[in-house]
């Protein structure tokens, strides 16, 4: 067994008398399930893995001396651990999993000042409460703690840690994070649901320019996000300037003015809002030049949506029952808008984004044409190039029909399905305004693959109430009028012309 370098056991339990004794030249050990940690000869160790998930092991305070070389440890589900190692015997450790080690109280001091482990994680671990007061470590890029439900209070960071790109503290019962968070300057995703003990943020948090994502979901006593004039740092000309996705769900948040100051979240893609408390939002979102997707669902105390800005493709606003008006966010003159903005992207030989409004309600706009069951059409290759794009609505009822709510479109025989997006969970009629372009509805359409010179193109609906569409296109010239009212192939009140000047 001397040259014995990779050991794994599966489903081998433990029938041995006496000690089990391993090879120090052994460099790979996996046994899941394990009685106990096997013993090694005297002298140094050459293993570099350790895999001993599921084991009966209660403590390592020991084991690990003379491992100069172990580089990965994995204990999780080992119920019975009440410690975890001292790692400064295991100076060039790189991860440790301890997750779901239910009983384990406390996180060893060597933690916070190893200068090689770059992931630490502790999720599940239900029963950690004692943690290092500082955390040092250099290299340190992942810790999660999600799932410690008595973590109460997350470390000091006296210095910049360059390495710590991921932060979990999901179910924790933190109150707060201290000033000191901003000291993790490469930090790039944050996520804090269900923290219910946790009431704010740190002015300081606006100094993380490399957060990229940030949660706070479910926490329900979340009142308040700090002002970005907040900030004491006069350094500072953006805050969280890289921040692409801001989820603020399940909170109490009754006021939003944080967003109104545009030098925050410059480049700010997602935000979601969630069950919240605020009546309105503020009316600068219309400048917000990269935000694409706004979910404000269950704010039942929303009044009002604000006009937003053309990157828009996706607002989801059910259950705001408080809403007085959103002629605005349906009218014709926002979808003309949009549906030139998609043609100048789509010109360019890029797909562009597409365009959903979910809203609580059972009318559609006026200037959608009605559709009973489907709809077909003949179109030649000159009307087809005149597409811009098409406005499709729909009415639903989330009842518990296990039927999909789907869009069938044709061209010249071929099937293509399409989801019709709302929400899962109201219980009130929807109505869902989609935008697609042609080319998403029906693919690439080859007319010089088709006998004659017009295609046949319908769409149809399933497991909707009441549904309908509209076309809009560049002006038809006079001549394609003309064919249009001989042929009689299509019916000129789907098509709606509009030009840039609209």
């Amino acid at each position: 067994m001397r040259r014995l370098r990779l050991l794994i056991l599966r489903n081998v339990h433990n029938s041995f008398q006496g000690p089990i004794c391993i090879p120090n030249q052994l460099r790979w050990f996996e046994w899941p399930g394990a009685p106990s940690i096997p013993e090694f000869s005297s002298g140094p160790k050459k293993l570099v893995g350790l895999g001993m998930s599921k084991s009966s092991i209660t403590t390592v305070a020991k084991q690990f001396k003379d491992f100069q070389q172990l580089k990965y440890i994995k204990l999780s589900y080992c119920e019975s651990l009440v410690s975890m190692p001292d790692l400064s015997c295991t100076p060039n450790l790189e991860e440790l999993d301890l997750g779901y080690c239910k009983k384990l109280v406390e996180v060893h001091e060597s933690v916070a000042y190893h200068d090689k482990l770059q992931e630490l994680k502790l999720t599940g671990c239900s029963k950690l409460s004692v943690f290092p007061k500082v955390l040092k470590s250099k290299h340190l890029q992942a810790l999660y703690l999600d799932g410690c439900k008595k973590f109460e209070r997350f470390p000091d960071i006296p210095n910049e840690l360059e390495g710590l790109e991921e932060l979990w503290l999901l179910g924790t019962a933190i109150k707060e994070l201290l000033a000191s968070i901003e000291n993790l300057v490469s930090l790039e995703s944050l996520f804090l649901d269900n923290c219910n003990n946790l009431t704010s943020l740190p002015s300081s948090i606006y100094n993380l320019q490399n957060l990229e994502s940030l949660g706070i979901r479910g926490c329900t006593n979340f009142t308040r996000f700090p002002k970005y004039e907040d900030s004491l740092d006069p350094r500072m000309k953006t805050g969280l300037s890289s921040l692409g996705s801001l989820r603020l769900e399940g909170c109490s948040l009754s006021e939003v003015e944080f967003l109104e100051n545009l030098s925050c979240f410059p480049f700010l893609r997602q935000l979601r809002l969630t069950g919240n408390n605020m009546t309105g939002l503020p009316t600068s979102l219309n400048k917000r030049a990269h935000l694409s997707h706004l979910i404000v669902e269950n704010c039942r105390q929303l009044e009002e949506i604000p006009e937003l800005p053309p990157s828009i493709s996706y607002l989801s606003a059910d259950g705001c029952e408080s809403l007085k008006n959103n002629g605005d966010l349906t009218s014709l003159h926002h979808f003309v808008r949009k549906g030139l903005a998609m043609a100048d992207i789509y010109s360019t030989g890029r797909m562009p984004d597409g365009f959903i409004i979910i809203l609580d309600g059972g009318d559609m706009p006026e200037w959608i044409f009605p559709i009973e069951g489907s709809i077909s059409f003949m179109a030649s290759k000159d009307l087809y190039d005149k597409f811009l794009a098409l406005a499709l609505c729909f009415v639903l009822c989330n009842d518990e029909s296990e039927e999909i709510p789907l869009v069938v479109s044709h061209a010249n025989g071929k099937r293509l399905d399409h989801l019709i997006h709302y929400s899962y969970e109201s219980n009130l009629d929807q109505m869902s305004l989609e935008y697609l372009t042609p080319c998403e509805l029906w693919e690439e359409v080859e007319f010089s693959q088709i006998d004659g010179s017009y295609v046949r193109f319908s769409i149809s609906s399933t497991a909707v109430k009441k549904w309908g569409f509209r076309i809009l296109c560049k002006p038809l010239e006079d001549d394609l009028k003309e064919v249009l009212q001989e042929n009689k192939l299509i019916d000129p009140a789907l098509l709606y012309e509009v030009c840039h000047e609209s």
